[in-house]
């Protein structure tokens, strides 16, 4: 059986901390709402040092790749390749984040929408490196076409049909290593939240049969609010996405959740990079003690880099860099849990030196 048709079994509740697979994006954050704010302009040579630098060796470091558009057609999914052979140039394997936002004459025609699926799998699917796909971004955030894909027509529905196209076709291919999976903006709205979880038990057993993970993005303090503190909130998210999501949309413990996405933002007079630092040692290491209980096993930072050094939207100053690539406190903390907690490389050790020098 390919490895896109099977979770993990579930696990006994332990205190003990789980090895988890850690990622970053590192491409700009896209803004909420309708439109796009400017980035300041990305330097490759310093993106590409930067994680080199944040990798411990022996380690992964997967890099989540966002904002890949249908809308964008075959275009995109060139663009698309070429990061990703860059990225495997560097050493390091990728996620792809396949978002629906659809044109205005796409909009609704999942025809259209699965065929953009079945050629992302054709074009990116087969290389090794590549190992997972995000069918859909948050379809239960229907107010920021920008950034989630709940605000377009028939977004529960593209997401069941992204994901079963999506699952032919890696099968019908061979593509043995990919995992596929979608992203759940957690505690936005929990009424929204439940009828979309509950809407996916249409997709039926070929849906959870092709389901390789439930992803969550988890912004704690951010949202819901401050009024938890954040290894309790952490604990809290776990294991309402687990007991009560998931079982509300039929997913057993055979699916694992990751965390697509987490992240703070550093706001001058509200977060500095001190407290940024703080949550995250907070979120990760919360996660990895609970790992086993609650059956995670990926966990992505959002992101690698400031959008600007004025930037307001959410999520944009939540990089563990500035906008001009200094350093925050949070990027030694990320590498110091990734050494504590990570993943080892499959690679070999010569390779594993040569990709972090």
């Amino acid at each position: 059986m390919l490895a896109i048709a099977v979770g993990l079994a579930g696990a006994p509740a332990t205190a003990t901390a789980a090895q988890l697979r850690f990622g970053i994006d590192p491409q700009p954050a896209g803004t909420a709402g309708a439109t796009q704010s400017p980035v300041a302009p990305v330097d490759q040579a310093r993106t590409l040092a930067a994680l080199r630098a944040l990798r411990p060796p022996g380690k992964e470091l997967v890099l989540r790749l966002n904002r890949l558009f249908e809308s964008d057609g075959a275009a995109g999914i060139r663009r698309f390749r070429r990061l990703v052979r860059r990225d495997d140039r560097a050493g390091f394997d990728s996620e792809i984040q396949v978002r629906y936002h659809p044109s205005a004459a796409q909009a609704g025609k999942l025809v259209d929408w699965t065929r953009f699926v079945r050629h992302v799998v054709d074009a990116l699917g087969s290389d090794p490196h590549v190992v997972a796909l995000t069918i859909t971004n948050e379809i239960n955030l229907r107010g920021s076409p920008n950034t989630s894909d709940g605000a377009y027509p028939r977004a529960e529905q593209a997401l069941i049909d992204g994901i079963l196209a999506a699952h032919r076709e890696a099968r019908r291919r061979g593509d043995a290593q990919l995992r596929l999976g979608f992203t759940y903006a957690y505690r936005f709205d929990p009424t929204i939240d439940a009828r979309m979880f509950e809407g996916l038990r249409r997709g039926g057993r070929a849906f959870r049969r092709a389901l390789g993970f439930v992803g969550v993005d988890f912004y704690p303090e951010l949202v819901p609010g401050r009024a938890v503190p954040i290894p309790r909130a952490t604990r809290q998210m776990l294991a309402f996405v687990r007991n009560h999501l998931m079982t509300l949309a039929g997913l057993g413990r055979r699916i694992p959740i990751w965390i697509t996405e987490t992240g703070y933002d550093t706001i001058p007079g509200v977060a500095g990079p001190d407290r940024q630092r703080t949550a995250l040692r907070q979120i990760v290491t919360t996660v990895a003690r609970a790992a086993a209980r609650y059956d995670v096993t990926d966990l992505r930072w959002f992101d690698l880099r400031d959008n600007g050094p004025a930037a307001t939207g959410f999520g944009e100053r939540s990089g563990l860099l500035t906008a001009g690539y200094r350093r925050k406190p949070a990027f030694g903390a990320y590498r110091a849990l990734i050494a504590r907690y990570g993943s080892r490389r499959l690679s070999s050790p010569s390779a594993d030196a040569e990709h972090t020098h």
